[in-house]
């Protein structure tokens, strides 16, 4: 993406549509909203058409408009203003209003070849002689011109690895220089047997130092290029005992001179600490090194000195790594640290200035960072000479503002000695000022006097001199080689104490060494298999992986193959690095892998990076866990919380001209998992086949969503969801919505803390019963959302919702930080939940801003339910999609800050099918609008349909209708000053909710109406989720009649339902032992339906626990009605965190004629630990030919793996029961036993000892009973 800002300040003269330049003009009205109170003065500048919200200023609206265009260059755009008028504001809204001129900016974006124009503008600006004047009528108007892009996808890369054949043996450096390989390396260090081994064959192969360019448009190296290389001893075709190899490498680390200021800079490689190469032997004769053109010409320019280039930096703190109140980000490291008690250290033995020629000045660079509460002074010395600076302060209080201010220091100087001391110092005015030296850089002019050892040189003062010489002292026989192309070198000449070579704007490298004497080893990484990435064309995902990871990486793509059809690469990361980045850890292999995909597929659309990452690439941090698995982008931005952030889009913005800063519009669709063992990522792809394939996972928790709010700053986060979800009303009429806004329940005062324990509650039960998706607005942080904590860690671990994992969509800070292993962020802990959680995650990894929060968010819910040809969304395309919409400035930063955690090309599960009612009461319910009325029993027909109508008569299964009486009213209670009252409204008040058969595609069920509904007189609701059992559903709404009033039919009645009442499944007895967290389970009954509507007071399904009537638990929205039959159901109720001890709850429940009653059950929590099984029995005994054991325990939703030994009285093992079974309580009563030994022979009569052992696989826990005794007769 290319981005051209402009601020009007005077006027810019139009450019004529000549040499193919389209000029285009487009004219705008500002309809601006008016002052809606008394006052005479603006409080805000609103607009709605065409507008949104700038989080630089929440009170101005900003002009957007969008239009596709046709391949081009922006190059010029301008704003007109037309009509203007001035107006009064309010003091504080004056203030926020600093701008001078009507900003605007413009841009083009670009996905997959199609291109977008961007405006943005603020209409509002402040005169120059103090007045606020807005814009009213205005006109853009924009020159593009035609445009060829140089394609970097390189349509000539080749399908064939230099790896894909061959004997190939890696090799790593870590510095530049000549390199050597002799035959005992090659033997005894990589393992090759050089008996029949032709040296001719030998080849090494490598890719450019430095880090692969972010930019795309930059050429590179495609795979591998063969380098140049020395062999000796050769020519007989045998690797004899005197032959070697020597090779020159760059390495990791790179200087690049800067030809338009004519000056070096270095580039630090931040991701690997070293370089790689790769030998390969195989038939064919390897590049050799040759010798330079021979220059018998004079020279124009000479020199015996050369540039000599030093760079101190070491990298040993990640700044904000550092910082209690963020986490690590960005690209820079520092070094060493300053305080107040230490100020000065000396550097002078890092730097060798030997040879320095006093005549020619030095260059000194260096950035340091301080962080003061008051100006600090900064001085470095060389020498004699002293360079002072002095850094601005920070707001050491503010945990959002800049951490620390870099100082940047460019000298130059002619220094007098010889011998230089360097000398860095800090002086701060503040105690607790601390400072961090990132590099210090020092360039000069050294006398070239060769020695032993080897050294490169290289002079700029000879650049473009045609024929250049350099005089040369002390030569004895040294080999000099240019290495100006590194992948080429080449031998030069010495004659008469000097070298000669042709000079242009490219300045020339060479490197002079003492051949096998003075080169260095490289480090043998032995031989790999090979390989040959390059041969990908037609993938619709790539799944990238850590080897450590591979078979999970290969099971789920081989679930995609299966279950989508897709055409899938699993791609191990360091095969990647192989050949897109020479063997170096970067990001932009990756990338540039998915580019090459892009260009010969473009449907290609899916990334998924199977790992973890981490900001500490290199694992420098030792008090945190090295877990860089697949690499994360950091931005440049490394000391500012806010605008420094990791984002796995880079991956994704693929475009000509993207790749830099993440500017530009998402081309593919990029998703993490960001697991860290074995276990993680066996979880991970099981939830994910699980989500996609298990028929437990259908139910009508998939019509669900979740809408939660933060309280305060001025409703702005209750405002933006609710307008979410009234938007998602129109535009997703199917989803049935679930609104749980913090103000809206009653906020209590723990220990001087606030809370809203009931949203708590609300929101773990909401996922307990499932929803399709979660969203969130407000708050938050590493230890969950909201100052209030409405969604905490613990919160997240101990959801249990395995067949309805649900989408979490949380716009909040740093929710998502999975690049930080110091913590595990909330959403890691959601995502790797074992036992339920989220499938997937589209959250925020730091800091972000409100407004373009909902603007992302609402962009997200479009999108999330909205299928295409009959097909699901998935998770990459619904985020993607949602990101390229507002491809501008200000919210593209903020976007770049969610993360998908989760598989990009998993669908989110949506019906297939639809459900379409035909009769109510036997009425056409297509025309007729009918009502029901309190106490009346309504029956409903209906089809199950496929989109075009026709009914699937194949479909056979369960329907599960829920019938929602009118739409009601609701207010917030205004529990802080910054939260003022809200009125909002949703479907609450259950009438039915029940199951029934669908046969043949058609299917009938009745209910009779509860005595308590609204009476008033409003438009219903039924929604409808129907399965086949399989993997086969439908849904539908139905909202064609009236609920209200009273039948006329007379309904006689005074007996409540039956009920019983268990602990998790119905082997519970009264009194036995649960864990903290147990399910109460009620079974109801009565002849005219259980009353779930909640509209009278007192008469709810409910539970008391411990007689604690300040905290009763309402269970309607847990009934669900017997398939068949609308008299009776079952109510399941997550409790949690219950104190060890002795309880009992008491349920009750009505009918819906009003009539109640009530059921006691007791249990006693309880965490056996190792002190073995409780209750253990068997029953009858004593007994003659069959007898159950029993057993009470503590380990719950698991496969247990049940043994029974049974022992004569002298201790002899007779007989052994094995079973396995999967426990849905914490009751075994069905092991059963004939008094028959292991042989089939019936014992005889006497006195029997019994233990029973029980193992859980899955928790890894051992539970044994103590001996006990039977009596056979």
């Amino acid at each position: 993406m290319k981005i051209i800002s402009f601020v009007l300040a005077t006027i810019i003269l139009s450019i004529s549509a000549i040499n193919g330049q389209d000029v285009q003009s487009y004219r705008y009205n500002i309809e601006w909203n008016q002052i809606t109170t008394t006052s005479k003065t603006y409080e805000s500048l609103h607009f709605d058409h065409q507008s949104v919200f700038n989080d630089a200023n929440k009170d101005v609206s900003v002009f957007y408009q969008k239009f596709p265009i046709r391949k081009a260059r922006l190059d010029q755009a301008r704003l007109i203003p037309e009509k203007t008028e001035i107006i009064d504001v309010s003091e504080r809204l004056y203030k926020t209003i600093t701008n001078v001129a009507f900003e605007f900016s413009a841009n083009i974006s670009e996905v997959r070849g199609s291109y977008t124009l961007h405006f943005t503008a603020i209409p509002v600006r402040r005169t120059h002689d103090g007045k606020i004047e807005r814009l009213t009528t205005f006109s853009i108007e924009t020159t593009l011109s035609p445009v060829t892009m140089n394609h970097q996808r390189n349509p000539d890369a080749t399908f064939t690895s230099v790896l894909a054949s061959g004997d190939i043996y890696k090799l790593s450096v870590d510095q530049a220089g000549i390199f050597k390989m002799d035959k005992a390396f090659l033997e005894s260090t990589l393992g090759i047997s050089t008996a029949n081994l032709n040296p001719k064959k030998i080849k090494i192969y490598g890719n450019r130092g430095g880090r692969v360019p972010e930019l795309n448009s930059i050429s590179r190296t495609d795979d591998l290029a063969e380098l140049h290389i020395f062999v000796s001893g050769e020519e007989d075709g045998k690797f004899d005992n005197g032959d070697f190899i020597l090779f020159y490498a760059e390495g990791a680390d790179i200087w690049k001179y800067q030809n338009a200021n004519n000056t070096f800079t270095y580039e630090k490689n931040i991701y690997d600490n070293a370089n790689y190469y790769f030998l390969k032997i195989d038939n064919k004769d390897g590049l050799r090194i040759q010798k330079s053109e021979e220059i018998n010409e004079d020279a124009v320019a000479t020199s015996d000195r050369y540039d000599m280039l030093q760079h101190l930096q070491e990298d040993k703190v990640n700044l904000l790594g550092s910082f209690s109140a963020a986490e690590g980000t960005g690209k820079d490291w520092y070094g060493d640290a300053f305080t107040s008690s230490f100020k000065e250290k000396n550097y002078t033995s890092k730097f060798d200035f030997t040879g320095l020629n006093n005549s020619d000045p030095i260059e000194m660079s260096m950035i340091f960072a301080s962080r003061s509460r008051s100006n600090a002074g900064i001085t470095l010395s060389i020498g004699s000479k002293v360079f002072s600076k002095s850094a601005a302060s920070v707001a050491v209080t503010e945990i959002e503002s800049l951490y620390a201010r870099k100082v940047f220091f460019t000298e130059s100087s002619i220094i007098n000695e010889t011998n230089p001391t360097v000398k860095l110092s800090y002086a701060p005015n503040a105690s607790d000022a601390e400072g961090w030296l990132d590099y210090i850089q020092i360039v000069f002019k050294k006398n070239l006097n060769l020695g032993s050892g080897q050294f490169s040189f290289r002079n700029r003062t000879l650049k473009n001199a045609g024929v250049a010489a350099y005089s040369i002292t002390n030569y004895t026989n040294q080999q000099i080689w240019d290495i100006t192309n590194p992948f080429e070198p080449k031998t030069v000449s010495v004659k008469n104490n000097q070298i000669k070579f042709r000079s242009t704007d490219i300045i020339k490298e060479f490197v002079a060494h003492n051949g096998l004497n003075s080169a260095f080893v490289p480090t043998a990484l032995g031989k790999i298999p090979n390989q040959n990435i390059h041969a990908l064309n037609d993938e619709d995902l790539i799944i990238v992986y850590h080897p450590k990871f591979k078979a999970e990486a290969l099971r789920l793509a081989t679930h995609r193959m299966n279950h989508n059809g897709y055409k899938v690469l699993a791609a191990d990361v360091t095969e990647v690095y192989n050949e897109f980045s020479g063997g170096r850890v970067d990001p932009g292999a990756i990338r540039d892998m998915a580019r090459l995909l892009l260009y010969r597929n473009p449907d290609y659309k899916y990334m998924l990076l199977f790992g973890d990452g981490s900001y500490d690439y290199k694992g420098i941090a030792k008090d945190i866990p090295a877990e860089n698995y697949i690499p994360v982008y950091e931005t440049d931005e490394s000391l500012d919380p806010i605008d420094g952030f990791p984002s796995d889009d880079f991956y994704g913005l693929l475009g000509d001209t993207e790749g830099v800063n993440l500017v530009g519009a998402m081309d593919i669709f990029i998703g993490r998992l960001p697991v860290k063992t074995e276990q993680e990522a066996t979880t991970l792809v099981d939830k994910i086949i699980h989500y996609d394939t298990s028929p437990d996972t259908q139910g009508d928790w998939r019509l669900l969503n979740g809408y939660v709010a933060d309280d305060e700053d001025g409703n702005t986060h209750l405002r933006d969801i609710d307008d979410i979800a009234v938007l998602d009303e129109n535009r997703h009429p199917l989803y049935n919505q679930q609104k749980m806004y913090a103000d809206a329940y009653v906020q209590v005062s723990t220990s001087g803390e606030k809370r809203y324990p009931e949203l708590n509650k609300q929101i773990n039960e909401n996922v307990f019963k499932g929803q399709l998706s979660l969203t969130y607005l407000g708050h938050g942080g590493p230890l969950g959302c909201a100052q209030e904590r409405i969604l905490t860690v613990a919160d997240i671990q101990n959801w249990t919702n395995y067949n309805s994992l649900t989408l979490l969509v949380t716009a909040t800070c740093s929710f998502g930080a999975y690049d930080d292993p110091s913590i595990t962020s909330p959403a890691e802990h959601a995502i790797l939940n074992t036992k339920g959680g989220a499938i997937a995650l589209m959250t925020t990894t730091r800091a972000v801003y409100t407004n373009s929060n909902k603007q992302l968010t609402d962009a997200v819910h479009q999108r999330l339910y909205k299928k295409t040809n009959g097909v699901a969304p998935t998770f990459g395309q619904i985020l993607g999609e949602g990101k390229n919409a507002y491809s501008v400035e200000f919210f593209r930063i903020n976007s770049r800050k969610f993360s998908l955690l989760g598989d990009p090309s998993q669908q989110i599960s949506m019906p297939d099918l639809d459900v379409v009612t035909t009769l109510v009461n036997g009425k056409e319910a297509s025309t007729a609008t009918d009502t029901i009325n309190a106490l009346e029993k309504v029956t409903i027909e209906g089809l199950i349909t496929d989109a075009a109508g026709n009914i699937k008569t194949d479909f056979n299964g369960t329907i599960y209708p829920t019938i929602f009486d009118k739409k009601s009213n609701y207010e917030t209670l205004s529990n802080d000053s910054g939260s003022p009252k809200f009125k909002f409204t949703a479907y609450r008040t259950i009438i039915f909710k029940g199951s029934a058969s669908v046969t043949n595609g058609k299917w009938k069920f009745s209910f009779w109406v509860p005595k308590n509904i609204n009476y008033s007189y409003g438009k219903g609701r039924i929604s409808y989720y129907a399965t086949d059992g399989n993997q086969t559903d439908a849904g539908g709404i139905f909202s064609n009649f009236i609920v209200g009033g009273s039948s006329q039919q007379v309904v006689e009645d005074d007996e409540g339902p039956q009920m019983d009442a268990f602990m998790n499944d119905e082997n519970f007895v009264s009194g036995g032992i649960t864990n903290e967290n147990p399910v109460l389970l009620l079974k109801l009954s009565d002849d005219l339906g259980i009353n779930v509507t909640g509209n009278a007071i007192g008469q709810d399904i409910t539970a008391t626990l411990d007689g604690d009537n300040k905290n009763i638990y309402i269970l309607n929205d847990f009934y669900v009605s017997q398939k068949d039959n609308f008299n009776s159901g079952v109510v399941r109720f997550p409790l949690s965190k219950i104190a060890q001890g002795k309880h009992y709850i008491i349920a009750k429940a009505w009918d819906i004629s009003g009539n109640s009653t009530e059921k006691r059950v007791d249990f006693a929590v309880t965490s056996l630990n190792n002190e073995g099984l409780k209750h253990v029995y068997n029953y009858p005994n004593p007994f003659t030919s069959q007898t159950m054991f029993q057993f009470e325990h503590d380990l719950v939703n698991t496969d247990l793996d049940i043994l029974v030994n049974i022992y004569s009285i002298t201790g002899k093992l007779i007989k052994s029961i094995t079973q396995t079974k999967y426990s849905t309580g914490f009751r075994v009563n069905d092991i059963g036993w004939n008094g028959q030994d292991d042989f089939g022979a019936s014992l005889a009569r006497g006195v029997y000892l019994y233990k029973i052992h029980v193992h859980s696989k899955d928790l890894n826990i051992t539970r044994e009973s103590n001996f006990e005794k039977l009596v056979k007769l």
